[in-house]
């Protein structure tokens, strides 16, 4: 992220630089070479003709202008030589001296980063062990038929997805580098990450339709493979009411549920952190988010469409 800002500040200072640099010089050499040529001959007093072997002769005067007018030309060469060259030099030090400023002002931007990054994953792990003391509590209680205990419950299970997620985020971070790639058959990949999820189709009565057309082998990392594919399901089973068509192809694989339709102009936001296109639902907007950074670290690209009953998402690989 702060790379791709880096090369964005130090592009506009060099394109600029070298817009105001061509400006300046061409006007300087074009302002010369009309001065130049505008610039009237000496006149000559002596006009001697020379009489060569072979009968011809020319005036010592015409010689005269012939090596001036050569040495216009050489000058006004020069003087292009001379400014392509200070312009390079000139190109270079910019570069230089962009890079060096556009890595000082980042700089404050990404320790702050950093640090709220680290804030993040240290406070989610501190809230992991008492969320799980709380749930295990309640579980353990025995309190059957109970509102208070069963919303108690539902919040617990809505706090430990937001702090997984939290984690999540925390950990694309921290795990930028790093990338353990395997071999996958890629439609009994996904054929193992549809079953866990059935119960929670059916509890939904949520028909799903798996068409693959590849047997395709894939190396990758199939940790960021397996978490991409996780939230878009889970995002399809969320919003989805009564179908998910999730088709394989050797490219590409889409998620699609019905039941929601998104406005155009909300779709480029829809991979923001904390956006959330239907506030009433639960979560808070980071799984999409989660999945386009994981995504994007591993130079696949995840997009959405979405028509008239349906909304779709697209993990191209």
């Amino acid at each position: 992220m702060f790379k791709k800002l880096r090369n964005k500040i130090v592009g506009i200072n060099m394109l600029t630089t070298t817009i105001v640099l061509v400006v300046a010089f061409s006007t300087i050499y074009f302002t010369v070479s009309n001065s130049e040529k505008n610039r009237p001959m000496p006149k000559q007093t002596i006009n001697t003709t020379v009489i060569f072997d072979d009968g011809s002769g020319t005036t010592f005067s015409d010689e005269v202008h012939k090596h001036i007018a050569e040495d216009r030309k050489e000058n006004l060469n020069t003087l292009l030589s001379s400014l392509i060259i200070t312009g390079i030099c000139i190109e270079v030090l910019i570069l230089l001296l962009s890079i060096y400023l556009a890595e000082q002002s980042i700089k404050p931007v990404k320790e702050t980063y950093e640090a709220q990054k680290q804030f993040i994953a240290n406070a989610s792990h501190e809230i992991k062990t008492p969320l799980a003391v709380i749930q295990a509590n309640l579980e353990a209680a025995d309190i059957k038929d109970n509102e208070w205990v069963d919303n108690a419950m539902k919040k617990a299970e809505e706090l430990a997805e937001l702090n997984g997620q939290l984690l999540a985020l925390a950990r694309v971070d921290a795990n930028a580098n790093e990338s353990k790639k395997t071999e996958i058959i890629l439609s009994d990949f996904v054929k193992d990450l549809i079953s866990p999820l059935k119960p929670q189709m059916e509890k939904k009565s949520i028909k799903c339709k798996l068409k693959t057309e590849t047997n395709r082998t894939l190396t990758l990392d199939s940790a960021a493979f397996r978490q991409i594919l996780n939230i878009l399901l889970d995002n399809a089973i969320k919003y989805s009411d009564k179908k998910i068509d999730i088709n394989v192809s050797a490219h590409e694989i889409v998620v699609k549920n019905d039941g929601t339709t998104i406005e155009k102009e909300k779709l480029p936001h829809l991979f923001e952190r904390f956006y959330q296109v239907d506030k009433t639902k639960n979560g808070v907007g980071l799984g999409l988010a989660i999945a386009h950074e994981v995504a994007e670290k591993n130079g696949w690209k995840l997009s959405a469409d979405s028509d008239k009953k349906s909304t779709s998402f697209i993990l191209k690989f």
